[in-house]
């Protein structure tokens, strides 16, 4: 027996140090997946998505989604979940790979609906436009802290937004991202 599992050894070996080099590519493709420029606003979304526009809801750690509670889960303009990134020290989701959009609003009830319900966005229309009060199914008026109150801040390319999402002119490469924000 010992015979013939010295020459099965030496060609196992052989073979993976052969193919050695495409398991380590492989590797390299499957950790090079995000975006790792600290610099872009597209940092920790998926590379096909660099010049694209994307959104992301971010869920605070003591009101959780039931569906984006592990990571920050990357779907698709066509619906279809990418993956999720475990590395970015948030939960919640990002859905990107839009092209076109100038309309903030379209673009947030557009997109967010591929999310099969998971982001469904809730929101008044007031005197100062539209006012964003639910996403996903957390209304930012039922978090509870040791603070006055809370509401869904929006960040227009990484820098909190000036304006509401309703006046919000986007432009091709642009990242909104959500999250809540206390006083």
């Amino acid at each position: 027996m010992s015979d013939i599992m010295k020459p099965a050894s030496v060609v196992a070996l052989v073979a993976l140090v052969l193919i050695a080099p495409s398991i380590q590519d492989i590797l390299s493709e499957e950790a090079s997946k995000f975006i790792d420029d600290n610099e872009s606003a597209h940092v920790g979304l998926p590379t096909e998505w660099e010049g694209k526009q994307v959104i992301c809801v971010h869920f605070p750690e003591s009101s959780p989604h039931d569906k984006f509670s592990r990571g920050v889960t990357m779907i698709g303009s066509d619906g279809v979940e990418l993956g999720v990134n475990e590395d970015l020290n948030r939960t919640g989701a990002c859905v990107g790979g839009f092209d076109g959009y100038s309309n903030g609003l379209d673009f947030m009830m557009d997109s967010t609906r591929l999310a099969n319900g998971g982001l469904s966005v809730g929101y008044d229309v007031g005197q100062w436009g539209e006012f964003v009060h639910t996403i996903g199914g957390l209304n930012a008026d039922t978090i509870e802290g040791d603070f006055d109150g809370a509401y869904w801040a929006l960040d227009h390319n990484g820098v909190r937004s000036t304006v509401g999402i309703g006046d919000l002119v986007m432009s091709e490469g642009d990242v909104l991202s959500w999250s809540i924000s206390t006083w």
